[in-house]
């Protein structure tokens, strides 16, 4: 299984290729396309922030439970 990482920065990077696909489609005469790929490129982005946060927290817990499991 991937790790979350490998989520994370794929949804970078495919925001980026969405943005430059829709400037190229803005730039050619196709303006609805063009919006199209704008909202895959934020769905994306926001794809990839929401994994962040999720395995932050994921760490986070991770961490709280081995110190606990430590103290005993």
């Amino acid at each position: 299984m991937l790790s979350n990482k490998v989520y994370i920065i794929a949804g970078g990077v495919f925001t980026v290729l969405f943005i430059a696909l829709a400037m190229t489609e803005f730039s050619t005469g196709y303006p609805e396309d063009g919006l199209q790929d704008l909202f895959y490129a934020a769905l994306s982005a926001v794809a990839g922030t929401v994994l962040y946060v999720l395995d932050r927290r994921q760490r986070e817990r991770r961490a709280a439970a081995e110190t606990q499991r430590d103290a005993r």
